[in-house]
């Protein structure tokens, strides 16, 4: 606290002063595991899911061995045993449940993760062949495209 005193009263010292409380912030931020905003983009094609509507989970996931097995889950398995798997992991899942209709404007979505999650998958339910299911960031900007048979996602910084 002295040394921080006496380099407060010269520009040099300042500077020194603002740079390490500016790193000092950064690292208490990770320290004490913020929830992470994941900004969802959502939009859905006029022919998606054969002109029928498209029902979308996000599930953020806490247990780690539900983790280990998620990535390989499949949406069709995922919509077919969700309220049992909420009822075996409740607090350890928290599932955001959307369903649109093809063409309709979606607004931005904000999921607020909370800390200590190990990962997050989205699951989309169309009848056609595929897994429609794939692991997505704890946090940032992720851009979902609902097609035809499937969905199409890009993560961005």
């Amino acid at each position: 606290m002295l040394l921080t005193l006496s380099l407060a009263g010269c520009s040099k010292g300042k500077a020194v002063v603002d740079s390490t409380k500016k790193a000092a912030d950064k690292v208490v931020q990770k320290v004490t595991l913020r929830p992470s905003p994941l900004d969802l983009k959502v939009g859905i094609d006029p022919a998606a899911n054969g002109n029928s509507p498209v029902a979308l989970d996000v599930v953020l996931i806490k247990d780690k061995n539900f983790w280990k097995t998620a990535p390989s889950m499949s949406a069709k398995d995922w919509f077919a045993q969700r309220g049992d798997l909420e009822r075996r992991y409740r607090t350890k899942l928290q599932v955001r449940s959307w369903e649109w209709v093809p063409g309709q404007p979606i607004p931005p979505i904000n999921v607020t993760v909370p800390r200590r999650f190990s990962g997050a998958m989205v699951f989309a339910d169309y009848p056609s062949p595929g897994t429609h299911s794939a692991p997505i960031p704890l946090g940032g900007k992720v851009v979902i495209s609902l097609q035809r048979d499937d969905f199409v996602m890009e993560t961005k910084p």
